[in-house]
């Protein structure tokens, strides 16, 4: 009787086993986890996209934050750097808030946003990485629709406490270190050589506001173009600067939180129109977008607070204007 067993078996158990190719335990690249995602890219050093298409995207926002900050006459294509007062306007459309080009600015920067998610979109493709893969777990039903707009809006809170410390302190450094330097220029030149310092902080942020408050909508069509461009850039931006950049980034570093520092560098160069200041704050506002993108695992919470965000300071710089505010400052002339 054993003799007649079939030996099938035995074979099969003496052949050898072979070893899962180690790529098949990577999470699959169109994971809908933006954590799993970046995660997975660090272990992969190939990224999203080719190394040389994230080099272009950083050489190009670079060029033209430093076209924007050096050339003032870059805002007819760009709403977000500084105009200087009437520069587009006339005399009588200044003296009530209203700019006719203001919404050809509107216009051709939302297409600049897009024309950049379209590169994004390209260098995905190149890897055959799914574009929809950079959105994470997107809210579907109203519940988590709901859920994720409630913590937008208390990401959007909390920021703002933690900028506006991070500003106070900027502000209270700056001021010491600006009569320290008058001191002891006043103390070398004589006192008759104090008055030709250069303009204080204070005075380049008042200078600065004066100028972004010819951004702002002046009228109901101004407003809602500007809440469709503030969509549009909250869409954009995140997309590309914690969707895309921080997942090559984390591939090329290999270090979630050197990445998030490096992205959020660039997010904040890419304004630097608005000088070191800006530059400083919106660093420290991009990790903070980097942080509850992370956490939520998804990019709707920061693209809601973003749009928000550039609304409300909209919003803020044309009731600015319009109350006439920076008139009694002292340093407003």
């Amino acid at each position: 009787m054993l003799h007649n067993e079939p030996v099938d078996s035995e074979v099969k158990q003496s052949a050898p086993v072979e070893s899962p190719d180690p790529a098949e335990l990577l999470p699959a690249p169109n994971s809908e986890n933006p954590v799993d995602a970046v995660l997975s890219t660090a272990r992969n050093p190939r990224g999203v996209a080719p190394a040389w298409h994230t080099l272009v995207l950083v050489l190009g926002i670079l060029a033209f934050s430093i076209w924007g900050a050096v050339r003032p006459d870059s805002a007819t294509i760009n709403p977000l750097a500084p105009v200087q007062k009437g520069a587009h306007a006339s005399a009588s459309a200044a003296s009530n808030g209203s700019d006719p080009v203001r919404l050809i600015r509107y216009a051709l920067t939302g297409a600049l946003e897009l024309v950049v998610v379209a590169w994004v979109a390209l260098g995905l493709r190149l890897r055959k990485v799914p574009f929809r893969s950079l959105f994470g777990a997107w809210p579907t039903g109203l519940n988590d629709i709901t859920r994720e707009a409630g913590i937008a809006a208390l990401f959007w809170i909390c920021s703002m406490v933690v900028l506006g410390s991070v500003a106070l302190s900027w502000q209270v450094v700056q001021t010491q270190i600006e009569k320290h330097h008058a001191a002891s220029e006043s103390t070398k030149a004589g006192a008759h050589n104090s008055g030709s310092a250069t303009k204080t902080g204070e005075q380049q942020q008042v200078d600065l506001a004066r100028q972004l408050m010819e951004l702002a909508p002046a009228n109901g069509i101004e407003m809602s173009a500007w809440a469709f461009l503030c969509l549009i850039v909250g869409f954009s931006e995140e997309l590309t600067f914690r969707g895309y950049l921080q997942s090559q980034n984390i591939a090329l570093l290999h270090r979630i939180p050197v990445a998030v520092v490096v992205t959020a560098i660039i997010f904040g160069a890419a304004h630097g129109y608005q000088g070191i200041r800006g530059i400083v704050l919106i660093s420290v506002y991009g990790v903070l977008f980097s942080s509850i993108t992370l956490l939520r695992k998804n990019l709707f919470p920061g693209m809601l607070a973003h749009s928000w965000h550039d609304f409300a300071t909209g919003m803020a710089l044309a009731a600015i204007r319009s109350l006439h505010l920076l008139d009694h400052l002292p340093n407003a002339k």
